[in-house]
């Protein structure tokens, strides 16, 4: 029965977009409303706390769910302006058919942006679907284009920020002296897991725009490309070749140059038509500057120094001890709010073409943003529940070890399993993912219950391959997570039933992901 409660508001929320087509904001909202009840009234959790992990939620979901606004925004901004189109017109010249796009801008452009920290689902469906691709295919390849290389998501945040909240929970598995061991040794952990599932989804991307004849047509490519994203950064976090930092940036590019030069050798008689003329390099400005700010804000000492502009002015105060720093000014969906608003400027939209893009932008804003707020919402009112304030610090009760929800999600799994539970722990990465929204807070929120699993099941000498199969799992999730999902319908302004429609497609393949991932740490831990 624990276990059940605990995963009760999940369960509804698969329910709600699967059966009753519901869109991810009006499950969102349900699930955390679930939360909090059985938070309150069977975890033993007070109020209080109950509002302050919201809060705490809400505010981590800044850095998501604020690019998210902002990249809609400048999206919308180049779409009515005619810049968009003057891109897409360029891409046909490059990559001209739906399969070759899809690889193209998929695996590779997509690989590439969601490491500099955009965030593809935002960006890519306009975009897919004025090339004509179909709704779904657009909310799909730009769902499943985050996924490949999601470990290496903005700037790698989703393996450094949890390897240094790992080692502040006291996690030190043998060997690892040090944060740069432990994130490097996590990095390579998690590239050694990634060829055959980048493989893998680069089938699927071609299965969501083509189905089976696809695949037929363009599988050495798929696999070529899925590869080659892949081993690069195996390649260079083996090696230690460049910044953790950057591996998914130039992964992405090297795939990028890959599918390109495979397309051009097998039709070697066709040149390029499309011209690189300064029309274009305007439509693509918003573009080069986003990157170009990306890297500068992202070099760690000018990081650092952002961070600290604003001092304790940008921090604030949750719910007893707890406090959260903005980092403002540190954060990259500042820097796309400014490279939206110089954008105006570059594109200079007639007043009327400004009002539109406001009057969208207002409407279709609040799903994504509710959705990704919610999700880590209830992420925390589940790490957080049966805990409570004493002397002005936020501690675990007397109830915590028996009532709290992650614990007995995780340790319900290690007891089932066993020996066997390598096999799962994707599974609880793919489950921590779908619950907060993202791979980081799946990493960051179910370190301490992975190690205590790991420890009770197979030993500390495993820790570092089952947490690595956690974080490809996260990654795989973002396939079927609601606030991803539900971003992406709303900037083509589609609904509800496309998005069942694509969960549908893709639930089997992101299951039969993870237990290929499970299956694999199984014969790394036992060899």
């Amino acid at each position: 029965m624990d276990f059940f409660l605990a995963l009760f508001p999940i369960l509804v929320v698969l329910i709600g977009m699967l059966v009753f087509y519901r869109s991810g904001s009006f499950v969102s909202v349900v699930g955390w409303i679930l939360a909090m009840f059985v938070a309150v009234y069977y975890f033993k959790t007070p109020w209080n706390v109950v509002w302050g992990a919201t809060l705490t939620g809400i505010v981590k979901a800044f850095g998501i769910s604020l690019a998210v606004i902002f990249t809609m925004f400048l999206i919308f901004l180049m779409r009515e302006t005619g810049a968009l189109k003057k891109i897409i017109d360029y891409v046909k010249g490059i990559a001209r058919n739906k399969e070759e796009q899809t690889l193209f801008i998929g695996m590779g452009f997509g690989s590439l942006s969601t490491s500099l920290g955009m965030v593809t689902p935002a960006m890519f469906p306009p975009i897919f679907l004025l090339l004509g691709f179909s709704p779904i295919a657009a909310i799909g390849i730009s769902i499943l284009c985050y996924d490949p290389l999601t470990s290496f998501a903005l700037f790698t945040i989703p393996l450094t920020l949890p390897s240094k909240v790992a080692m502040a929970f006291g996690i030190k598995p043998p060997n690892i002296e040090s944060l740069n061991d432990f994130i490097w040794d996590y990095t390579f952990k998690v590239t050694v897991l990634l060829p055959v599932i980048s493989v893998i989804f680069a089938f699927l991307m071609l299965k969501v725009v083509g189905g089976k004849e696809a695949i037929k047509k363009n599988w050495k490519a798929a696999m070529i490309s899925g590869l080659m994203l892949s081993v690069s950064a195996l390649v260079i976090a083996g090696f230690r070749i460049l910044p953790v930092e950057i591996i998914g940036i130039i992964s992405g590019l090297i795939t990028m140059l890959t599918v390109y030069f495979i397309y051009r050798r097998n039709n070697t008689q066709e040149q390029s038509k499309s011209i690189f003329n300064k029309e274009v390099f305007i439509a693509c400005l918003p573009f080069i500057l986003l990157i170009i700010i990306s890297l500068i804000v992202n070099i760690p000492t000018i990081k650092m120094k952002l961070e600290n502009v604003l001092g304790q002015t940008e921090v604030i105060r949750i719910i007893a001890d707890k406090k959260e720093d903005l980092n403002i000014l540190g954060n990259v969906w500042f820097w796309i709010m400014v490279v939206s608003f110089i954008s105006i400027f570059i594109l200079k939209p007639s007043g009327k073409q400004l009002r539109n893009v406001f009057k969208l932008w207002i409407t279709r804003i609040w799903g994504p943003f509710l959705a990704y707020s919610l999700f880590f919402a209830v992420a925390f009112i589940m790490a957080w529940s049966a805990m409570e304030v004493v002397n002005g610090k936020l501690v675990p009760s007397q109830y915590f070890a028996q009532y709290n929800m992650d614990r007995i999600i995780g340790i319900t799994l290690a007891n089932v399993f066993g020996p066997a539970y390598p096999f799962i722990a994707p599974f609880l990465g793919l489950f921590g993912a779908f619950v907060g929204g993202s791979e980081t807070a799946s990493n960051v929120l179910f370190a301490k219950i992975q190690w205590e699993a790991t420890l009770s099941t197979v030993g500390a000498n495993a820790f570092m391959w089952i947490y690595a199969a956690h974080a490809v799992g996260g990654g795989i999730a973002s396939a079927i997570t609601p606030s991803k999902i539900t971003n992406a319908a709303a900037t083509i302004g589609v609904g509800g039933r496309e998005e069942a429609q694509f969960i549908k497609a893709v639930l089997v393949p992101v299951l039969l992901m993870c237990a290929i991932t499970g299956a694999m740490t199984m014969i790394i831990v036992y060899l």
